[in-house]
């Protein structure tokens, strides 16, 4: 008898040669890792014992013996669909040929592999669902340890009322709650990235629901604490990340955010990460889960040079193809190396949005024009999910430029992965393993192909040591300072602010004493700049090495992007668009860059830096003036300050008082604005805001505001159109 499954590691090809070794007589036949049972099933044996480690197939053995004829009728019925939705795209691919052509074995194989992962209702006995899944994924090779399920299954089976899942991207967290919101097995938790200040005794509820944060440390960081109570299942994903110096201000909020979660006594934590040997933890509690797994296998090529982009562009006419970069400027530069070599193929709706709402010049566009995708973290959120969606679904584009954001968190299915030549990261082997992951898909793609111009699969086999920057207390001294009530008395003190004021700050803003005394001093310095470029200098003075923006281009992005409009002479010129910043930025700028670099330079301006580095810089420094209004600030300090706010709020928001806004109204704005609707920003009224809330909870995500502005859109109201316009220009 030959067995029923497939099943790696299977025994029978070696059968002839350990048959000898068997008795012809015994009374009784064991085997405790039974698998696939080749030799069980060729010898048939009267009396046995078996047994696997893999539960869910021995309930499928089990089942196939106490439920054979309920499992086959279920199974028959299976094949039947199978078999006629294959003739349908049989006819179908006969008649477009070239074409891409749904096949709805496709949605029947994800929808059974949910049903396995418990992520909807079973329609199918276990061992149905097991059979099925087994013999339509690649070579038989079921995985169960992927990080996400592994969670997913746990909350499914355990049920902790409150969860914070932190994750290292905004992209990540998207796909996350997009994935737990549609899943019905958790529908009832509330599931949010955003959390309006409603107090308790607004909502007597509102700490007994169950609660699911999901998003970045920045933003687990900048909710009321309070809201969540106690946190039975603390979850960080990418755990890796607190290997990084944290001097780097990401790394360090995620540092704090675990020293928090430890802090809390949350009752299970979790730190997600590649399999490694981990160095610093010894002190702490908590369970790690690994995983270096491939799901497919991997096939590795090295080109020449000179070779290099051709066989992209090859391999790209056909097959689903990534070209993996350093940065958004290496993806420029790619475009200059195949310009020349490539068809005009354009997506004429979204090039028109995206040149009239960025600018033509953006090598975004000019690629977009050429038939291939990109992705980088410089752009908005709608660009991404939009460029993500085409590479996946439409068969017109194979190829896809993108940076480190695709390797954290990004569902892309592609066959071929080449990296860059003179991508520089091939060191870090973590980075390096996320982005040869990329590689294959499971059920399409049985073998990624990686190619490069140098060799990367020796490279990929070293282990890993991850030494964690958590464990240097020197380094997070920071963190522990600001919760010392004695040091925040000396600061108050050195400064001449009141206590519960100081402790305000830091509560406030999410900063340590070391950054606000860096604030404090740079306001309070005393150099000659007038007006607006007083606020660099300051950014610049406060954070050091944090402020990212571009050596010597700092006022002039702050300038252009802020000044509602300038003078010069009797002339005036409105800055209302973003070629009206480029030309700005051109003409008041020494320094040589094309519009590409200056455009991305603009975007991580207005998505990162005025958010977590200005804003919180700005509104310190009015809270110290309007609560202390004889503290000493330096030369025009509180009119740059007060010039800057104002400013920024006519740029990017249009007529709003955001000051004068509820915490729920704020909260919209900053979902739309990181989606990156800032365009529609300018024309949002109370009245809308008001429609919008009304689809809401008090705790929400980004993804809700989304809904909520597509489900005005299908329904009738007075804002309609605006909310129609939204969904079909944002892809909502």
């Amino acid at each position: 008898m030959n067995p029923v499954l497939k099943y790696r590691g299977g025994k029978s090809r070696e059968i002839p040669r350990f048959l000898q070794y068997i008795p012809d007589d015994f009374n009784r036949y064991i085997e405790p890792f039974f698998g696939g049972g080749a030799v069980y099933f060729y010898l048939e044996p009267e009396n046995a014992i078996i047994n696997d480690v893999n539960t869910r197939l021995m309930i499928f053995y089990r089942q196939l013996r106490d439920n054979y004829p309920e499992m086959r009728t279920q199974l028959d019925a299976l094949q039947q669909l199978y078999e006629e939705n294959q003739a349908i795209y049989a006819r179908e691919k006969a008649l477009h040929p070239d074409d891409r052509v749904e096949n709805m074995n496709e949605e029947l194989y994800y929808r059974i592999r949910s049903m396995f992962n418990n992520q909807i209702d079973r329609e199918y006995m276990e061992g149905t669902i097991y059979y099925f899944v087994n013999k339509t994924a690649y070579s038989g090779m079921i995985r169960y340890n992927r990080q996400t399920l592994l969670i997913k299954e746990y909350i499914y089976r355990q049920k902790p009322k409150n969860i914070v899942y932190i994750v290292p991207t905004n992209a990540l967290a998207y796909e996350l709650e997009r994935s737990f919101k549609e899943n019905e097995k958790f529908s009832d938790y509330t599931i949010f990235d955003k959390c309006s200040m409603v107090e308790q005794k607004e909502n007597e509820n509102f700490i007994e629901e169950k609660l699911f944060f999901i998003g970045t440390q920045e933003k687990y960081l900048e909710i009321n604490q309070n809201v969540m109570g106690e946190i039975d299942l603390f979850v960080i994903d990418e755990a890796y990340k607190l290997q990084e110096s944290v001097s780097n201000q990401r790394a360090y909020k995620l540092s704090e955010t675990f020293l928090d979660s430890m802090a809390i006594n949350s009752k299970k934590i979790f730190l997600l990460t590649p399999r490694a040997i981990l160095e610093g933890f010894d002190k702490y509690e908590f369970y790690m889960f690994k995983s270096d797994f491939n799901a497919v296998d991997k096939n590795y090529v090295v080109l020449e040079e000179k070779n290099f982009f051709n066989v992209l562009l090859e391999k790209g006419s056909k097959e689903k193809t990534i070209l993996f970069c350093n940065s958004p400027k290496q993806i420029n530069d790619g475009y200059e190396k195949i310009k020349d070599l490539i068809k005009n193929k354009e997506n004429m709706e979204f090039v028109r949005l995206l040149e009239n709402e960025i600018h033509p010049d953006w090598s975004v566009v000019k690629l977009l024009k050429a038939g291939i995708l990109t992705h980088h973290g410089q752009m908005p959120k709608y660009v991404q999910n939009r460029m993500i969606n085409l590479f996946n679904e439409n068969e017109n584009y194979h190829i896809l430029f993108g940076t480190n954001s695709i390797s954290e968190g990004i569902n892309t299915v592609t066959k071929n992965l080449f990296i860059h030549p003179e991508y520089n990261n091939l060191k870090d082997l973590l980075l390096l393993k996320n982005t040869i992951g990329r590689a294959g898909r499971l059920g399409r793609y049985p073998i990624g192909y990686i190619y490069s111009c140098t060799k990367i699969e020796e490279l990929v086999e070293n282990e890993i040591v991850i030494s964690l920057a958590i464990a240097n207390e020197e380094e997070l001294s920071e963190i522990e300072d600001s919760k010392d009530n004695e040091k925040v008395l000396q600061f108050s003190e050195k400064y001449n602010l009141d206590f519960d004021f100081s402790q305000q700050l830091i509560k406030t803003y999410k900063l340590s004493l070391t950054k606000l005394e860096k604030i404090l001093e740079a306001l309070s310095d005393d150099r000659k700049y007038p007006g607006i470029t007083n606020l660099p200098f300051i950014a610049n003075r406060a954070f050091k090495n944090e402020y990212p923006g571009l050596p010597g281009t700092d006022a002039v992005l702050i300038a252009g992007y802020l000044q509602a409009f300038y003078k010069e002479g009797t002339q005036k010129m409105y800055l209302n668009t973003f070629s009206d910043r480029i030309t700005y930025f051109k003409k008041k700028s020494k320094i040589s860059m094309d519009n590409t670099e200056i455009i991305n330079s603009y975007m991580q301006f207005i998505y990162s830096t005025l958010e977590y580095y200005i804003m919180p810089l700005v509104n310190i420094g009015l809270e110290v003036k309007k609560k202390h209004p004889n503290w000493h600030f330096g030369k025009n300090v509180v009119e740059s300050l007060d010039d800057c706010k104002s400013k920024y709020y006519t740029r990017t928001y249009g007529g709003l008082n955001i000051d004068d806004l509820s915490n729920e109204h704020k909260l919209i704005v900053s979902a739309m604005k990181d989606y990156g609707m800032t365009s529609v920003l300018k024309n949002l009224s109370e009245e809308i805001l008001d429609e919008i809330e009304k689809c809401l909870n008090v705790r929400y995500s980004t993804i809700d505001v989304l809904r909520a502005i597509n489900n005005l859109a299908q329904n009738t109201g007075i804002h309609k159109d605006f909310y129609s316009e939204i969904k079909k220009k944002y892809m909502i």
